[in-house]
C-alpha cells in the first residue's frame, strides 16, 4: 500500500474517526484554549482530520498545501484507509479503489511531471474529485514551477478555500443560481470570477466576514488555524442544513428536538471564553464530577441566582458553582439557562434606597463599590454585604461632581449609586473616585494591527503574548526619538505607561547588531524566521517584507526560500528584526535530518520524517528517500549497509544540489 505515517497518526487509529465529544479540552503546546480558533482547532483533532505533531504543537501559524487540505478535506467529508480502519466497510472500501482506479491515469500526469508531487495524497485526491468536492482543472494549482525550474508546493488561498467548502456544504449548485454578479466585499477585483459565487454563497449564511476595511483577504495564505475555523464552521453549517433538510414522516407530528441527556447538571465553572463577541455568545467550560467538557452559552442565554432573580452573563466567572439547564441545537449542546447556586446573595434589599424623584415601584438605587466591570457593558456592585450585578443600559447617564463621564471612565473600586429600572441601570453617580495609578510593564514588541480607532499592539511579557490598546495619539519615543507605531521593530524593549487597559506613553529601546553565522533552520511560517549559528550561539531573527535579502555570489536579490541550509550569512539587525541579509557562501549540499518512520522492501527506500524540508519549506513532512546500492551508509562514524537503517532511527540524509534522486550519504546519528 502506498501509505506511510508516522507514529502519531498510527497511534490516533480508529480514534481519529470515531465520534467524540466536540468540546472536550484539548492541550497543545503553542496553542491556548483562549486563542480564537482553538474550539475548531480542538474540534478537528478530536475527529483526526487535523493532528498536532510529535511534541504536541499544532503549529497554528503554518500554511497549508492544497495536498494537505486534500488529506484534510477528504477525512473530513468520510474518506478512511484501509492501514488505519482495520473493520473499514467493504463497499466504502471498494469505492474508494475503484474511485482511485479511475483517476489513476490523470494522476500519473502530474507526478511525472512534477517530481515533487506528493503521491502519498494522490487516494484522497482522487475520492475528493469523484464526490465533485474538487475539479480536474484544479490540479494545476497543487504545484508550480519558478522560472530557474524550481518545484514549489503552492499554499492554499483563502478564496480557493471557499470554493472548496462550498462543495463539501453541497451547495455548488445554489450558490452559482443564487449569484447575483457581485460579492459585497471591498476587495471583490481580487477574487477570481470562479470563485465569486461561492464566496458570496459564504458571506450570505454569516460563514465569510470582511475585516474592519470591508476586505475579504481572498489572496490570504490560508494557516492551520484559518483552515480548522473555516472548515469547522463550514461542516457545523452542513449538519445544520441536513438536519433542517430530513423528511418528516406525514403520519408522526414533527416535535422540536429533546434536549441532551442529562440536561440539568450542577458542576463548577473552569472557565469562561469569547466565541463570538459582536452576536454575545461565549464558550463556559463546566466541571462535572471531576471531567470538564465545553458548552455554548448565546446571547439568549438566561443567568439567574439562587432566588431566580435575573443577572446579567458576567455574573458567571470562574469557580462559580451552577445548575445548568441545556438543550441541542443543530447538534450543539447550548446552555439556556445557568443558575449559581453559591454566588452572595444578590437580591435587592428588602429595603432599599428611593430615588426622591421617583416611586419604589419605577426605580430600585444601590449604593456600594464598583465590584466588577464587565466586558459585555455589566457592573457588579457591593452594596451591605451584597453583590448585584445589572447591564448599564446604552442611554445610562453617569455623573461625578455634576459632569457627564463615560463607561469607561469608571474604574473598580469607585463608590457609587446606581439607578436600576427593568433589570437595567438607567443612571449612575459616582460619589467617589477610586485613585488609579499608572501602570508600567516592561515588554517585548512582537507585531502591531491598525484598527480604525488606534492600533492592537501584540507584546511579549516573560514569554506570554499579550495585547495592548494604543490610540493614535499616545506618544512613542524610539531610543529617545519620537516615532510612529510603524517605526518599530520586533524585539524592540518597551517600556509602556497604561491607564486602565490602554497604553497612555511607549518607550522604545531598540539595539543594533551585525554577525556572520551559518543557517540553521529556516522557519516558514506567519512570521518567518531566520535560525543562524554564530560564534557557537543560535541567534534566531525574524524576516519581514521590510528585509534586505540578497546573494553576493549570484549578484541578486532573494527570497527566504531560496537560502540553502548551511548557508554563510552577514546579517545586520535592529533588535530581533533583520535589516538585510546577505548571503555570502552557498553550499553544494543539503542535508535533511529526520526519524525513519518506514522501511520499504529490501531497504530500498525509506521514509523519513524531516524536521524541515529545504525545498517545501514544510515543517514536520514525510519525505520518502531512495536507496540504491550506491548511496554511503554512516553507522557508529563507520561503513554501513543499508539493511542496517531500522524504524525510529534518527538519521541526516544529504543530497548535492540539483541530484535529487538518490542522496550522496545517509548517516545513523542515534
Amino acid at each position: 500500500m502506498r501509505k506511510h505515517y508516522s507514529k502519531l497518526l498510527l497511534a490516533l487509529g480508529m480514534a481519529g474517526v470515531m465520534s467524540v465529544n466536540i468540546f472536550a479540552a484539548v492541550t497543545f503546546k503553542d496553542v491556548s484554549n483562549t486563542h480564537w480558533a482553538y474550539p475548531a482547532i480542538s474540534y478537528m483533532q478530536e475527529k483526526g482530520y487535523m493532528s498536532r505533531n510529535s511534541s504536541g504543537e499544532f503549529l497554528p501559524s503554518s500554511e497549508v498545501t492544497y495536498f494537505e487540505l486534500a488529506e484534510i478535506l477528504a477525512k473530513a467529508t468520510g474518506y478512511q484507509d484501509e492501514l488505519v480502519v482495520k473493520d473499514m466497510d467493504p463497499t466504502l472500501k471498494k469505492q474508494i479503489a475503484d474511485n482511485y482506479a479511475v483517476q489513476k491515469p490523470l494522476l500519473k500526469t502530474y507526478s511525472d511531471k512534477y517530481k515533487s508531487w506528493e503521491s502519498r495524497c494522490n487516494e484522497e485526491i482522487a475520492y475528493l474529485i469523484g464526490r465533485g468536492y474538487l475539479h480536474e482543472e484544479e490540479l494545476s494549482k497543487f504545484m508550480v514551477k519558478t522560472a530557474d525550474g524550481k518545484e514549489v508546493k503552492n499554499i492554499v488561498t483563502k478564496q480557493d478555500l471557499a470554493t472548496f467548502l462550498v462543495r463539501v456544504i453541497g451547495k455548488e449548485k445554489t450558490a452559482k443560481e443564487s449569484y447575483t454578479g457581485k460579492t459585497p466585499f471591498a476587495d471583490n477585483d481580487l477574487i477570481k470570477e470562479e470563485n465569486r459565487p461561492y464566496v458570496a454563497y459564504l458571506n450570505k449564511n454569516g460563514l465569510l466576514n470582511g475585516d474592519a476595511k470591508g476586505n475579504m483577504g481572498a489572496n490570504t495564505k490560508v494557516t492551520r488555524a484559518l483552515c480548522a475555523q473555516m472548515t469547522y464552521s463550514a461542516l457545523m453549517f452542513k449538519d445544520k442544513l441536513e438536519q433542517a433538510e430530513k423528511p418528516v414522516t406525514p403520519e408522526k407530528p414533527v416535535t422540536p428536538e429533546a434536549p441532551a441527556d442529562g440536561s440539568n447538571l450542577e458542576g463548577r465553572v473552569d472557565k469562561v471564553v469569547v466565541k463570538n463577541a459582536a452576536e454575545g455568545s461565549n464558550y463556559v467550560l463546566l466541571e462535572v464530577n471531576g471531567s470538564t467538557k465545553f458548552y455554548t452559552a448565546t446571547k439568549d442565554t438566561k443567568v439567574v441566582d439562587s432566588n431566580n432573580s435575573a443577572l446579567s452573563f458576567d455574573a458567571v466567572k470562574a469557580n462559580a458553582k451552577v445548575k445548568v439547564t441545556m438543550a441541542k441545537e443543530n447538534g450543539v449542546e447550548v446552555l439556556t439557562k445557568i443558575q449559581i447556586l453559591d454566588e452572595k446573595d444578590t437580591t435587592p434589599s428588602t429595603k432599599p434606597e428611593v430615588d426622591n424623584d421617583q416611586t419604589e415601584e419605577e426605580v430600585t438605587t444601590y449604593k456600594g463599590t464598583i465590584e466588577n466591570i464587565g466586558r459585555s457593558g455589566s457592573i457588579s456592585v457591593l452594596t451591605s454585604g451584597k453583590t448585584v450585578t445589572y447591564k448599564v443600559e446604552d442611554n445610562c447617564e453617569i455623573l461625578y461632581q455634576g459632569e457627564e463621564l463615560a463607561f469607561e471612565d469608571l474604574n473598580v473600586g469607585d463608590n457609587v449609586r446606581i439607578y436600576v429600572e427593568d433589570l437595567g441601570v438607567t443612571k449612575i453617580n459616582v460619589l467617589k473616585r477610586q485613585e488609579v495609578e499608572n501602570e508600567k510593564m516592561d515588554v517585548e514588541f512582537l507585531k502591531s494591527v491598525r484598527k480604525p480607532d488606534g492600533y492592537k499592539v501584540t507584546v511579549v511579557e516573560k514569554g506570554k503574548e499579550k495585547e495592548v490598546l494604543v490610540s493614535t495619539d499616545v506618544e512613542i519615543t524610539r531610543n529617545g526619538k519620537s516615532v510612529e507605531m510603524s517605526d518599530l521593530r520586533i524585539g524592540d524593549k518597551l517600556t509602556v505607561k497604561m491607564e486602565g487597559n490602554e497604553a497612555i506613553e511607549i518607550e522604545a529601546t531598540a539595539t543594533t547588531e551585525s554577525f556572520i553565522g551559518t543557517v540553521e533552520s529556516i522557519i516558514l511560517a506567519q512570521n518567518p524566521q531566520l535560525v543562524v549559528l554564530s560564534k557557537g550561539e543560535k541567534k534566531t531573527v525574524s524576516i519581514t517584507n521590510n528585509t534586505e535579502l540578497y546573494d553576493a555570489g549570484q549578484r541578486v536579490d532573494t527570497v527566504l526560500r531560496e537560502i540553502q541550509l548551511g548557508s554563510k550569512v552577514e546579517v545586520l539587525t535592529e533588535s530581533k528584526e533583520a535589516i538585510s541579509v546577505v548571503i555570502k557562501d552557498a553550499p553544494s549540499q543539503i542535508t535533511y535530518k529526520g526519524t525513519v518512520e518506514n522501511v520499504g522492501q529490501g531497504a530500498k527506500y525509506i521514509d523519513v520524517l524531516v524536521e524541515y524540508d529545504a525545498v517545501t519549506g514544510e515543517t514536520m513532512t514525510v519525505k520518502r528517500i531512495n536507496v540504491p546500492s550506491q548511496v554511503e551508509i554512516i553507522v557508529d562514524k563507520e561503513k554501513g549497509y543499508r539493511n542496517q537503517i531500522k524504524k525510529d532511527m534518527e538519521v541526516l540524509v544529504t543530497f548535492n544540489y540539483g541530484e535529487e534522486m538518490y542522496p550522496e550519504s545517509i548517516e545513523v546519528i542515534r
